[in-house]
């Protein structure tokens, strides 16, 4: 069994557990393996999680962010599990005909088909969306036990919604435990995998009341609502003993987090920097076009009519000098001078090349891609905050980051070490005037250390210090006696296991993997995105 508890760090664990906070996992804590886990750069859920379910890096299975650009285009769409470029532990064992579930883990939309269960993720835009279930017949006993189940729900920015935003993380936990109850007193599973978001979600924007190091701690809303943020981790963690419990004779447990967690001071946006080091430029009265589209497309929306489908329909029949729009609907691409920009940030960390004969305004020749990435490193390792400390340790090309047959579908240079403590923002909005600014509510960031726990009959107590989460995969089949594919990026973790214990990994040759195509929804599109914006992770 492996319980997902999305963002968990045991920097904040650790005190919960002196606390008395969370008993059921502090005593497998204990009882168990564990150590931190590290993650993916940059260390994103989207990313990471898939890094879980395939055993694999980015470089191979191809997902790198929430967004993915379109190509030919300056436009971005969000991503699902058709991106997927591989199989996961799920499709390796459902052909060994093991009986395998997953609930709400992230990019198992839509679900692929399995010998079992799929509960969709995030990245489902409702529960009437096809795909959130596979088999989709499972809706009528999903709506019997949890009428009410939520796939997720929006970040709190003001104060006045604390005390609501708890409770639509308290529900969260008490329907979806309702169905994994359900679930795993139906069959003896082989793997169950359920990914818990709500630690997450507090962690973005209540950190500044948790804990006390936070630079903008603030003692009186502490005061006010800390016992209340506590309530909803022991609710977590009753919801986790309840699985413990219902597992399996002889099972063992896992929990994983994705990544871990961390004050955050500032967001900081890459393209105002870009343009302020003369790597982007704006347009001469590029904002108010920018203003005047986003004016065109809302009205278009409250009159039922998608813009997206008029913007491909007008493209597709040469009106796209009628629209004056260009690619102006990816929201900040209005403002910018296509011809004469050299970089401009599109994605997580993610800065991208404005190159010739890949991109449609492309205007840094490919002799000299060379020298301006090698710029861009430079400048980067000079940015400082206001506070005048470095922010940036070092900024990578996606080759030294990643191998595999997808790493062109990475940006060309990655923040791949930086403070933790600032917030690389999309700036897939109206681009700010400032670089930095205060985090405001957005008082939480990843951090690449998550948790690594292990705990059951197969597993010997100690510590551990080099885990990763793509060794999560190949350590669960090995346990389970099935073959590993040897396109593989993890290990075995063959140290945890007591001794006695019999684990003699097995390996095949990985096949290749034809995936569902992508059908572009722009409805669906647009719904993940909102969710996207309201968990923080578009501006």
């Amino acid at each position: 069994m492996v319980i997902g508890l999305d963002g968990a760090t045991w920097k904040l664990l650790d005190r919960l557990f002196l606390e008395g906070v969370m008993p059921n996992l502090a005593r497998m804590q204990a009882e168990g393996c564990c150590g931190p886990l590290w993650s993916v750069v940059p260390p994103m859920t989207a990313t990471a999680w898939t890094s879980y379910q395939t055993g694999k890096g980015p470089g191979k299975h191809g997902v790198f962010d929430w967004t993915e650009p379109v190509p030919g285009t300056y436009l971005y769409r969000p991503i699902d599990s058709t991106h997927m470029q591989s199989k996961t532990i799920f499709e390796v064992l459902s052909a060994r005909q093991r009986r395998v579930a997953t609930v709400n883990l992230p990019l198992t939309f839509p679900a692929r088909a399995i010998n079992g269960i799929a509960i969709g993720d995030m990245l489902t835009p409702s529960k009437d969306t096809p795909g959130f279930l596979y088999p989709p017949e499972f809706r009528a006993t999903l709506d019997r036990l949890a009428p009410e189940y939520k796939i997720d729900t929006h970040l709190c920015d003001r104060e006045d919604d604390v005390l609501p935003f708890l409770a639509r993380l308290t529900h969260l936990i008490e329907e979806r435990g309702k169905v994994v109850r359900h679930l795993m007193d139906s069959e003896p599973w082989d793997l169950f995998s359920c990914v818990w978001v709500e630690m997450d979600r507090m962690q973005h924007c209540l950190w500044h009341i948790v804990d006390p190091l936070h630079p903008r701690f603030d003692a009186a809303l502490a005061a006010k609502y800390r016992e209340r943020i506590l309530d909803v981790y022991r609710i977590l963690d009753v919801r986790i003993g309840e699985m413990v419990d219902r597992r399996p004779e002889g099972a063992n447990v896992f929990f994983v987090s994705d990544h871990g967690f961390g004050p955050c001071r500032y967001k900081v946006f890459l393209n105002t920097w870009l343009a302020q080091e003369g790597f982007l430029k704006f347009k001469e009265g590029g904002r108010e076009t920018r203003n005047r589209l986003h004016a065109v497309r809302s009205v278009l929306t409250r009159a039922g009519i998608d813009s997206r489908k008029l913007l491909e329909t007008a493209r597709r029949f040469g009106g796209e000098a009628l629209l004056g729009a260009g690619d102006s609907l990816s929201r900040f691409a209005a403002e910018i001078d296509w011809e004469h920009t050299s970089a401009f940030c599109h994605g997580t960390n993610a800065i991208r090349i404005n190159l010739k004969g890949r991109d449609r305004h492309g205007s840094v020749e490919p002799a000299d891609y060379d020298a301006l990435v090698a710029r861009l490193q430079e400048r980067l390792r000079a940015m400082r905050d206001p506070e005048g400390n470095v922010v940036v340790r070092a900024a990578r090309r996606r080759e030294d980051l990643y191998e595999g047959p997808n790493v062109d579908l990475a940006a060309d240079l990655l923040v791949a070490e930086h403070d933790d403590s600032v917030w690389f923002y999309y700036s897939e909005g109206e681009v700010p005037a400032a670089v930095f600014e205060p985090s405001g509510w957005a008082s939480g960031n990843h951090e690449p250390d998550g948790i690594f726990l292990a705990w059951g009959p197969d597993i010997a107590p100690g510590t551990r210090e080099d885990t990763s989460i793509n060794d999560v995969f190949p350590t669960i089949l090995a346990l389970m006696d099935v073959p590993i594919p040897d396109d593989v990026d993890g290990v075995v973790l063959r140290d945890i296991v007591v001794a006695g214990r019999a684990l003699r990994p097995r390996w095949s040759e990985a096949t290749g993997w034809t995936g569902q195509a992508r059908v572009s929804d722009a409805a669906t599109d647009r719904a993940i995105e909102e969710r996207l914006r309201g968990l923080g992770y578009l501006q």
